[in-house]
């Protein structure tokens, strides 16, 4: 079973110079190799593919995530970078001036897009 193995994110771009600058230089994710195929990036343990297709269709839910500590830390740095964090009305007054959501079980969400609009989070959870 898969219980234990370790799972590999794929994430669509149109660009493989302008993925590495944002994954890497702004994210600092760690650039593994570009196999012609896709971009390959590790975060921690994750490996990441950054993969061109014929057209990218973005969505409107978290397509990665990351699971960080002091969540509120790591969006000053990112946003300090430039990251622009999303803001939804949905949510109410429950999302912070930063854009961070503190959820009714006191986990808290961010949300921000790469260059290609693709949705990524980070998340911090009070019991992961």
């Amino acid at each position: 079973m898969l219980r234990y193995a370790g799972p590999i994110g794929h994430i669509a771009v149109a660009d493989f110079g302008q993925a590495r600058a944002f994954y890497e230089g702004v994210l600092g994710l760690e650039f593994v190799r570009n196999d012609g195929f896709a971009i390959v990036m590790r975060s921690g343990q994750i490996i990441l593919r950054l993969s061109v297709p014929p057209e990218i269709t973005p969505v409107s839910y978290s397509v990665f995530g990351w699971e960080v500590m002091e969540i509120e830390t790591q969006v000053a740095d990112l946003t300090g970078r430039g990251v622009v964090f999303e803001r939804y009305g949905r949510l109410g007054g429950d999302q912070d001036e930063a854009g961070v959501w503190l959820t009714p079980h006191g986990d808290k969400v961010a949300w921000f897009k790469d260059p290609f609009g693709n949705l990524l989070s980070l998340s911090q959870h009070v019991d992961p």
